[in-house]
Protein backbone atom coordinates (compact mmCIF):
# COMPACT_ATOMS: atom_id res chain seq x y z
CA UNK A 1 0.00 0.00 0.00
CA UNK A 2 1.78 3.16 -1.46
CA UNK A 3 1.77 5.77 1.59
CA UNK A 4 2.83 9.53 1.06
CA UNK A 5 4.98 11.51 3.32
CA UNK A 6 3.23 13.28 5.41
CA UNK A 7 1.16 10.72 7.74
CA UNK A 8 -0.65 11.45 10.97
CA UNK A 9 1.34 13.07 13.70
CA UNK A 10 1.38 11.00 16.91
CA UNK A 11 1.10 12.89 20.11
CA UNK A 12 0.78 10.30 22.84
CA UNK A 13 4.39 10.55 23.05
CA UNK A 14 6.34 11.27 26.09
CA UNK A 15 7.58 14.78 25.91
CA UNK A 16 10.75 16.77 27.57
CA UNK A 17 9.50 20.12 26.01
CA UNK A 18 6.77 22.50 26.24
CA UNK A 19 5.67 25.17 23.51
CA UNK A 20 8.36 24.11 20.87
CA UNK A 21 9.15 20.44 19.20
CA UNK A 22 8.72 17.57 21.49
CA UNK A 23 11.32 14.62 21.91
CA UNK A 24 12.59 12.36 23.21
CA UNK A 25 16.09 10.29 23.81
CA UNK A 26 15.48 9.28 19.95
CA UNK A 27 12.38 10.84 18.18
CA UNK A 28 11.33 14.57 17.44
CA UNK A 29 8.58 16.40 15.94
CA UNK A 30 8.68 18.87 12.99
CA UNK A 31 5.99 21.23 13.50
CA UNK A 32 6.44 25.61 13.21
CA UNK A 33 5.73 27.72 15.92
CA UNK A 34 5.71 30.79 14.34
CA UNK A 35 4.14 34.36 16.13
CA UNK A 36 2.45 36.68 13.46
CA UNK A 37 5.68 39.31 11.92
CA UNK A 38 8.26 36.40 12.65
CA UNK A 39 10.29 36.79 9.81
CA UNK A 40 13.77 35.15 7.95
CA UNK A 41 16.23 35.77 5.31
CA UNK A 42 17.34 32.57 2.92
CA UNK A 43 19.84 32.24 0.50
CA UNK A 44 19.09 29.80 -2.42
CA UNK A 45 21.35 28.38 -4.79
CA UNK A 46 20.15 26.54 -7.24
CA UNK A 47 22.02 24.66 -9.73
CA UNK A 48 21.60 21.92 -12.74
CA UNK A 49 24.40 19.62 -14.44
CA UNK A 50 23.84 18.20 -17.59
CA UNK A 51 26.17 15.53 -18.86
CA UNK A 52 26.29 14.58 -22.69
CA UNK A 53 26.84 11.39 -24.13
CA UNK A 54 30.33 12.86 -25.23
CA UNK A 55 31.05 13.40 -21.90
CA UNK A 56 30.64 17.12 -21.28
CA UNK A 57 29.67 18.86 -18.04
CA UNK A 58 27.65 21.85 -18.20
CA UNK A 59 26.98 23.27 -14.91
CA UNK A 60 24.42 27.01 -14.13
CA UNK A 61 23.77 28.17 -10.55
CA UNK A 62 21.28 30.81 -10.00
CA UNK A 63 21.94 32.40 -6.43
CA UNK A 64 18.94 34.61 -5.19
CA UNK A 65 17.05 35.44 -1.73
CA UNK A 66 13.53 34.48 -0.30
CA UNK A 67 12.56 37.00 2.49
CA UNK A 68 9.65 35.10 4.48
CA UNK A 69 7.26 37.17 6.69
CA UNK A 70 4.59 35.62 9.07
CA UNK A 71 1.75 37.96 7.84
CA UNK A 72 -0.59 36.34 10.26
CA UNK A 73 -0.67 33.33 12.69
CA UNK A 74 -3.79 31.74 14.20
CA UNK A 75 -5.17 28.55 15.99
CA UNK A 76 -5.84 27.00 12.20
CA UNK A 77 -2.65 27.62 10.55
CA UNK A 78 -0.62 30.66 9.01
CA UNK A 79 -0.60 32.95 6.28
CA UNK A 80 3.33 33.12 4.66
CA UNK A 81 4.85 35.89 2.53
CA UNK A 82 7.59 35.22 1.13
CA UNK A 83 9.38 37.65 -1.73
CA UNK A 84 12.03 36.56 -4.44
CA UNK A 85 14.85 39.02 -4.34
CA UNK A 86 18.76 39.75 -5.77
CA UNK A 87 18.84 36.75 -8.74
CA UNK A 88 22.40 36.20 -10.10
CA UNK A 89 22.83 33.47 -12.51
CA UNK A 90 26.56 32.08 -13.35
CA UNK A 91 28.47 29.14 -15.01
CA UNK A 92 26.80 27.57 -18.94
CA UNK A 93 23.86 29.58 -20.48
CA UNK A 94 20.88 27.90 -19.31
CA UNK A 95 17.68 29.41 -20.70
CA UNK A 96 15.19 27.79 -18.39
CA UNK A 97 17.02 29.27 -15.49
CA UNK A 98 18.02 32.58 -17.18
CA UNK A 99 14.26 33.10 -17.52
CA UNK A 100 13.08 32.45 -14.28
CA UNK A 101 15.52 34.96 -13.07
CA UNK A 102 13.44 37.62 -16.07
CA UNK A 103 10.03 36.63 -14.51
CA UNK A 104 10.48 36.36 -10.98
CA UNK A 105 12.96 38.71 -9.62
CA UNK A 106 10.94 41.12 -6.92
CA UNK A 107 7.82 38.03 -6.99
CA UNK A 108 5.93 38.37 -3.94
CA UNK A 109 3.81 35.13 -2.94
CA UNK A 110 1.20 34.63 -0.57
CA UNK A 111 0.39 31.40 0.75
CA UNK A 112 -1.08 29.59 3.82
CA UNK A 113 -0.73 26.70 5.88
CA UNK A 114 -2.15 24.42 8.17
CA UNK A 115 -1.90 24.89 12.00
CA UNK A 116 1.88 21.96 12.37
CA UNK A 117 3.07 24.30 8.89
CA UNK A 118 2.60 22.30 6.32
CA UNK A 119 1.90 24.01 3.36
CA UNK A 120 -2.01 24.28 1.96
CA UNK A 121 -2.27 26.41 -1.13
CA UNK A 122 -1.31 29.71 -2.58
CA UNK A 123 -3.59 32.98 -1.78
CA UNK A 124 -2.33 35.58 -4.51
CA UNK A 125 -2.00 33.33 -7.57
CA UNK A 126 -3.64 35.85 -9.71
CA UNK A 127 -1.53 38.80 -8.63
CA UNK A 128 1.65 36.66 -9.31
CA UNK A 129 0.33 35.69 -12.83
CA UNK A 130 -0.05 39.39 -13.57
CA UNK A 131 3.23 40.12 -12.24
CA UNK A 132 5.44 37.49 -13.94
CA UNK A 133 3.00 38.41 -17.12
CA UNK A 134 4.38 41.79 -16.57
CA UNK A 135 8.38 40.83 -16.32
CA UNK A 136 7.28 38.85 -19.30
CA UNK A 137 6.10 41.45 -21.76
CA UNK A 138 9.18 44.07 -20.42
CA UNK A 139 12.00 41.05 -21.61
CA UNK A 140 9.64 39.94 -24.64
CA UNK A 141 10.23 43.58 -25.71
CA UNK A 142 13.94 43.43 -25.14
CA UNK A 143 14.25 42.29 -29.56
CA UNK A 144 18.44 41.13 -28.69
CA UNK A 145 16.76 38.00 -26.85
CA UNK A 146 17.88 34.98 -28.18
CA UNK A 147 15.27 32.78 -29.95
CA UNK A 148 16.17 29.89 -27.50
CA UNK A 149 15.36 32.48 -24.61
CA UNK A 150 12.34 33.48 -25.65
CA UNK A 151 11.17 29.62 -26.62
CA UNK A 152 12.17 29.22 -22.48
CA UNK A 153 9.98 32.72 -21.18
CA UNK A 154 7.42 31.03 -22.98
CA UNK A 155 7.49 28.08 -21.37
CA UNK A 156 7.60 29.92 -18.08
CA UNK A 157 4.75 31.94 -19.16
CA UNK A 158 2.41 29.29 -19.37
CA UNK A 159 3.36 27.65 -16.36
CA UNK A 160 1.69 30.66 -14.42
CA UNK A 161 -1.77 30.48 -16.17
CA UNK A 162 -3.16 28.08 -13.52
CA UNK A 163 -3.25 28.24 -9.53
CA UNK A 164 -2.66 24.09 -9.66
CA UNK A 165 0.28 24.82 -12.17
CA UNK A 166 2.09 27.43 -10.06
CA UNK A 167 1.95 25.31 -7.20
CA UNK A 168 3.22 22.09 -8.36
CA UNK A 169 5.59 23.43 -10.93
CA UNK A 170 7.02 26.99 -9.87
CA UNK A 171 7.54 27.53 -6.03
CA UNK A 172 9.98 24.30 -5.81
CA UNK A 173 11.67 26.03 -3.28
CA UNK A 174 8.67 26.61 -1.12
CA UNK A 175 7.33 23.47 -1.14
CA UNK A 176 11.00 22.21 0.26
CA UNK A 177 10.82 23.82 2.54
CA UNK A 178 7.43 23.21 3.80
CA UNK A 179 7.87 19.38 3.08
CA UNK A 180 9.25 17.80 6.49
CA UNK A 181 6.55 19.74 8.61
CA UNK A 182 4.03 17.75 10.57
CA UNK A 183 5.41 14.15 11.30
CA UNK A 184 7.38 13.01 14.62
CA UNK A 185 11.40 11.34 13.14
CA UNK A 186 12.76 8.42 14.90
CA UNK A 187 16.40 7.75 14.69
CA UNK A 188 15.15 4.24 13.76
CA UNK A 189 14.88 4.12 9.92
CA UNK A 190 11.17 4.69 8.83
CA UNK A 191 10.88 3.05 5.13
CA UNK A 192 7.63 3.58 2.82
CA UNK A 193 6.33 2.81 -0.52
CA UNK A 194 5.81 5.95 -2.99
CA UNK A 195 6.94 7.29 -6.60
CA UNK A 196 9.04 9.35 -7.97
CA UNK A 197 8.60 11.89 -11.17
CA UNK A 198 9.73 10.42 -14.49
CA UNK A 199 11.78 12.90 -16.44
CA UNK A 200 10.93 11.81 -19.18
CA UNK A 201 7.00 12.17 -18.59
CA UNK A 202 5.81 9.04 -18.51
CA UNK A 203 3.92 6.59 -16.19
CA UNK A 204 6.19 7.24 -12.36
CA UNK A 205 8.69 5.25 -11.00
CA UNK A 206 7.88 3.26 -8.23
CA UNK A 207 10.05 4.04 -5.38
CA UNK A 208 11.31 3.43 -1.87
CA UNK A 209 11.63 6.33 0.47
CA UNK A 210 13.54 6.56 4.06
CA UNK A 211 12.91 8.60 6.37
CA UNK A 212 15.55 9.36 9.15
CA UNK A 213 16.60 11.40 12.55
CA UNK A 214 19.91 11.61 11.96
CA UNK A 215 20.68 13.98 14.70
CA UNK A 216 19.39 15.34 18.03
CA UNK A 217 21.53 18.26 19.60
CA UNK A 218 18.89 19.56 21.94
CA UNK A 219 22.01 21.73 23.50
CA UNK A 220 22.45 23.50 19.65
CA UNK A 221 18.72 23.64 19.06
CA UNK A 222 18.73 21.56 15.99
CA UNK A 223 17.43 18.50 14.57
CA UNK A 224 18.69 16.86 11.45
CA UNK A 225 16.05 14.74 9.14
CA UNK A 226 16.79 12.91 5.92
CA UNK A 227 13.87 12.13 3.76
CA UNK A 228 15.31 10.26 0.97
CA UNK A 229 14.06 8.42 -2.23
CA UNK A 230 15.49 5.97 -5.03
CA UNK A 231 14.17 4.27 -7.37
CA UNK A 232 12.76 0.29 -7.16
CA UNK A 233 14.76 -0.91 -10.16
CA UNK A 234 12.84 -4.76 -9.88
CA UNK A 235 9.43 -3.05 -10.15
CA UNK A 236 9.94 0.10 -12.24
CA UNK A 237 12.01 -2.49 -14.40
CA UNK A 238 9.26 -2.20 -17.70
CA UNK A 239 9.30 2.00 -17.19
CA UNK A 240 13.49 1.77 -17.33
CA UNK A 241 13.51 -0.53 -20.59
CA UNK A 242 10.88 1.43 -22.14
CA UNK A 243 13.01 4.75 -21.64
CA UNK A 244 16.08 3.03 -22.55
CA UNK A 245 15.09 1.71 -25.56
CA UNK A 246 13.93 5.26 -26.80
CA UNK A 247 16.89 7.13 -25.66
CA UNK A 248 19.98 4.72 -27.04
CA UNK A 249 21.57 5.81 -30.32
CA UNK A 250 21.44 2.50 -31.34
CA UNK A 251 18.43 -0.38 -30.45
CA UNK A 252 19.07 -2.87 -27.48
CA UNK A 253 18.56 -6.24 -28.15
CA UNK A 254 20.71 -7.81 -25.89
CA UNK A 255 18.79 -9.04 -22.71
CA UNK A 256 22.27 -8.81 -20.67
CA UNK A 257 23.16 -5.25 -21.92
CA UNK A 258 19.87 -4.25 -20.89
CA UNK A 259 19.61 -5.45 -17.46
CA UNK A 260 23.67 -3.66 -17.13
CA UNK A 261 22.28 -0.73 -18.19
CA UNK A 262 19.32 -1.24 -15.95
CA UNK A 263 21.55 -1.84 -12.78
CA UNK A 264 23.65 1.13 -13.25
CA UNK A 265 20.69 4.07 -13.57
CA UNK A 266 20.18 6.26 -10.88
CA UNK A 267 17.41 8.00 -10.37
CA UNK A 268 16.84 9.45 -6.34
CA UNK A 269 15.84 12.72 -4.64
CA UNK A 270 18.23 13.50 -1.46
CA UNK A 271 16.24 15.92 1.22
CA UNK A 272 18.36 16.81 4.41
CA UNK A 273 16.69 19.45 6.94
CA UNK A 274 18.01 21.26 9.72
CA UNK A 275 15.31 22.67 12.01
CA UNK A 276 15.22 24.84 15.04
CA UNK A 277 13.65 22.40 18.03
CA UNK A 278 12.05 25.57 19.83
CA UNK A 279 10.81 27.17 16.79
CA UNK A 280 10.42 24.79 13.74
CA UNK A 281 12.15 27.69 11.93
CA UNK A 282 14.60 26.29 9.14
CA UNK A 283 18.93 26.44 9.51
CA UNK A 284 19.27 24.54 6.37
CA UNK A 285 17.94 22.43 3.45
CA UNK A 286 19.84 20.36 1.29
CA UNK A 287 18.22 18.77 -1.88
CA UNK A 288 19.69 16.52 -5.12
CA UNK A 289 17.90 15.02 -7.30
CA UNK A 290 19.92 12.81 -9.74
CA UNK A 291 18.34 11.35 -12.58
CA UNK A 292 21.51 8.93 -14.76
CA UNK A 293 19.26 6.95 -18.01
CA UNK A 294 22.35 6.32 -19.32
CA UNK A 295 22.51 8.34 -22.65
CA UNK A 296 21.06 11.08 -20.33
CA UNK A 297 22.43 12.06 -16.66
CA UNK A 298 21.12 15.54 -15.21
CA UNK A 299 22.01 16.39 -11.47
CA UNK A 300 19.82 19.37 -9.51
CA UNK A 301 20.25 20.74 -6.48
CA UNK A 302 19.21 23.32 -4.17
CA UNK A 303 21.14 24.49 -0.95
CA UNK A 304 18.64 26.42 1.40
CA UNK A 305 21.26 28.43 3.68
CA UNK A 306 19.37 31.33 6.68
CA UNK A 307 21.28 34.53 6.34
CA UNK A 308 19.43 36.35 9.08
Amino acid sequence: MKTTLFICLLLSMPVLSYSQNRFTDSTATCIAFWNKNDSRIYKITHSKTKYSRQGQKLTTTGNYEAHIRVIDSTETGFTIEWKYSNFSVAGAPENALNSLQTIMEGLKIIYKTDDVGMFAELINWEEVRDFAFSNYEKAIANKSQSTEFVAALNQIKSIFKSKENIEALLIKEVQLFHAPFGKEYSKTKEILETELPNVTGGAPFPATLTITLDELNVKNDSIRISINQTIDKGKAGPIIADILKKLSAEPITDEAEMKKQIKNMEISDINQYSVAISSGWMHNIYFKRTADLGPMKQVETYLISRIK
